[in-house]
């Protein structure tokens, strides 16, 4: 019994690593009321973005900045607490992304309700803000590292991970980029980040790489819908756009 409590308290980058095998997640921007118990009653994953109104008031959804700069309609999510509580009774995991950095007490209280070991906190993170390529920058969704750090330090049992923009498209592939990847493994480790999402093209990730990031137990994620993952036999982190190719989360309970 104490080794089985022991387990449930892992995170869900410790569970991943430990399992050897990659795990899907489920990415969406927008959560129904019908697609969140999709997901539950698959025992699949949910995506809750997590943003707030002018007023400061929280809703699941990005910015208007966002919105406005991508020319995308508003998404037509549910109300984010009444998610929350769903969330909170069932065992699925869950990305708490936070897309706004007023919005940080709030995705305190989500991650608090639903259960630390449960969810994995993602933000973009102002010290992987690049500019080697050109990219739509929304100025609201970046935060400092120190806030998933804080994060980590009032819920241990808590995944952390953080996005970057900007990065050059053959990071993986060029030799003259080597100084930067270990900067960026460096900066992880220093604030104790579990996975990564690099943001380059998928399809120039190997097994090289994989284990360049897992040799410090950081777990990079990788975008599986238009790529083949065949070739690669290190754990990562894949997120799909469609519920049926993510992995069903039962073994990570």
């Amino acid at each position: 019994m104490v080794s089985l409590n022991k387990y449930m308290n892992l995170s869900l980058a410790q569970k991943i690593l430990s399992s050897k095998k990659p795990f899907v997640f489920y990415h969406t921007h927008e959560v129904t009321r019908d697609s969140l118990q999709e997901a539950i009653d698959t025992e699949k994953s949910m995506d809750l973005d997590i943003c707030v109104d002018e007023a400061g008031r929280p809703y699941l959804g990005h910015s208007r900045e966002f919105y406005e700069k991508s020319a995308s309609p508003w998404d037509r999510s549910m109300p984010l607490w009444e998610a929350v509580e769903l969330l909170s009774k069932a065992s699925i995991p869950v990305i708490v992304d936070c897309k706004h950095y007023r919005g940080w007490r709030y995705v305190e209280e989500v991650i608090a309700r639903i259960g630390p070991a449960k969810c994995m906190a993602h933000t973009f993170v102002s010290e992987f803000h690049f500019h080697y390529i050109s990219h739509n920058d929304v100025l609201c969704e970046w935060s400092p590292v120190e806030k998933l750090r804080s994060l980590k330090a009032r819920f241990p049992s808590l995944t952390t991970t953080v996005s970057a923009k900007g990065l050059p498209h053959d990071l993986l592939l060029s030799a003259q980029y080597e100084e930067l990847l270990h900067n960026i493994k460096k900066t992880l480790i220093a604030n104790q980040v579990d996975t990564v999402c690099l943001n380059i093209p998928d399809q120039t990730f190997s097994d090289e790489a994989l284990a360049f990031f897992l040799k410090a137990q950081i777990i990079p994620h990788i975008m599986i819908d238009e790529i083949e993952t065949s070739q690669l036999s290190e754990v990562y982190i894949g997120e799909t756009d469609v519920l049926g190719s993510a992995s069903i989360s039962a073994w990570l309970q």
